[in-house]
């Protein structure tokens, strides 16, 4: 089954922008080239625009969905290019709202700083990083740390085969070898945030042991010989389709694919682990992740924009997390985007 989140999406957008005209809109705002909004009466009319990880971007679609039922006059785009090209677009003052899979980094908020742009980081949920196969491998079930990394990371650039990672693999310490068969590998590219997270929690410890040694080029974690893709979708096809694959995406995504693809299990040191709602919301599962939405605090007193967070952040809002495929936050993350919010705490929080 693939993600039908575009189709939802456009949709959207269309009927919200037929909405917005019929009810009369607003003009664009002073800040930055966003659409303010306004309230006529009761009734918001205005429109938001929210880009970033798409990790994070079902879990949008499905509050604009709803947001926009209640509220026709506002209209919705919301895009999921990746993490880190949702927090360029926002320093380069191009959305009020942006996603990221992961933490924003500090030359992100920099970049941000240096633009006079002052942001609100809210933590909305919680995913797991999948690493996964093509459903019919029976030849691998679970992968530690070091198995990971000896078919992915720099040092493995040209294995063409898993048998080519056995040197490597039994050097590290991982449970290889592997049997012979074409290695494919497809995941998400540079932009995107699970690619970072990826190798911040699965390859760094051993890639930085590896540098220490002068084994590993220190630019770089993963070899750059796979197939990348910033849609989701394309890795999941891309591993389907072959055989002996191998790949990562978020847990939402692997999940709703488990008939064309397999679900690694993943040994993070005290073994093998399925990754499932249950063992990623306990960190137990090795492979998990914080997801984040970011508002531009010039924004917060744009009504749609107040309306639209206030929503995100309510009981309703928060059973969309589950809806899309993810993992609640705990009451304590939650209570602290929500002070975030009505306190406009700007920078990093978590």
């Amino acid at each position: 089954m693939r993600r039908k989140w575009l189709t939802l999406a456009t949709a959207l957008v269309a009927s919200a922008l037929v909405a917005a005209a019929c009810g009369g809109g607003s003009e664009p705002s002073e800040a930055g080239d966003a659409p303010g909004s306004a309230v006529d009466g009761d009734r918001l009319s205005g429109s938001i625009s929210v880009t970033g990880s798409s990790t994070v971007e079902p879990i949008t679609n499905l509050l604009a969905e709803a947001f926009a039922e209640a509220h026709p006059g506002v209209a919705f785009s919301v895009a999921g290019p990746g993490s880190g090209d949702g927090h360029k677009a926002a320093a380069a003052g191009e959305v009020p709202i942006w996603n990221s899979s992961r933490q924003i980094k500090e030359s992100e908020a920099a970049d941000l700083n240096a633009a006079g742009i002052e942001f609100i980081e809210l933590r909305v949920g919680i995913d797991g990083i999948s690493v996964i196969t093509a459903a019919g491998n029976d030849a691998i079930d679970c992968l530690n740390f070091a198995d990971l990394y000896s078919l992915v990371g720099d040092e493995a650039t040209g294995f063409g085969d898993w048998a080519d990672a056995n040197a490597l693999n039994a050097e590290l310490g991982g449970t290889g070898p592997f049997s012979s068969g074409a290695l494919e590998i497809f995941a998400p590219g540079e932009e995107s945030g699970t690619f970072d997270s990826f190798i911040e929690i699965a390859l760094e410890d051993v890639w930085e042991h590896r540098v220490e040694r002068g084994h590993a080029d220190e630019n770089f974690a993963v070899r750059p010989d796979y197939n990348a893709s910033a849609n989701d979708n394309v890795i999941i096809d891309g591993v389907s389709g072959n055989q002996t694959s191998l790949g990562w995406v978020g847990f939402a995504f692997a999940d709703e694919n488990r008939d064309v693809v397999k679900l690694v299990e993943i040994d993070g040191g005290d073994g093998c682990v399925a990754p499932t709602a249950e063992t990623i919301a306990s960190a137990e599962f090795p492979i998990a992740r914080f997801l984040y939405t970011y508002i531009d605090a010039a924004y917060a007193s744009d009504p749609a924009v107040k309306a639209f967070v206030d929503f995100m952040l309510s009981d309703e809002g928060q059973t969309y997390v589950v809806d899309a495929g993810y993992v609640n936050l705990s009451p304590a993350d939650l209570e602290q985007s929500r002070s975030n919010w009505n306190d406009l705490t700007t920078g990093p929080t978590f």
